[in-house]
């Protein structure tokens, strides 16, 4: 075998090791997603606790949720964090961005960014485990 034809085969090996199906898109970028998840609900805890108990939707740090599909609901190998209902969305989204009555504190978009290194390799670390795995095939 020469070298064109070896590298020709190389790279059909790692064409064919990398495709990834929907599900194990979604476990890889839900590791990430569980990352953000734990990451916000501590900045929101720390920055918005607060006193008031509200018996019909209870605090918007303890309703942040994580899943494996598109904000539309879709499977299409993509995850999602957000708030569980419309009321806390608008809250956090209001605090984040500020309003005329509030002083915006950004405590998402810092917590995106904060979080992207701990994301990514979180999503690293799976990604290569399944590599991995497809290579031992």
């Amino acid at each position: 075998m020469d070298l064109t034809d070896g590298l020709e085969k190389w790279l059909n090996n790692v064409e064919e090791v990398a495709k990834l199906s929907t599900q194990e898109r979604a476990e890889i970028t839900d590791a990430g997603a569980q990352i953000y998840k734990n990451k916000l609900e501590a900045v929101t805890n720390a920055k918005h606790r607060s006193n008031h108990n509200d018996q019909k939707y209870g605090h918007m740090a303890d309703n942040i949720t994580s899943n494996k599909t598109n904000i539309d609901g879709q499977q299409d190998g993509t995850s999602t964090v957000g708030w569980n209902n419309p009321y806390h969305a608008a809250n956090a989204r209001r605090l984040n961005n500020g309003t005329k009555k509030y002083k915006a504190d950004h405590f998402v978009t810092n917590a995106q960014e904060d979080s992207i290194n701990e994301v990514l390799a979180a999503e690293a670390k799976i990604y290569q485990q399944k590599i991995r795995k497809a290579e031992d095939e």
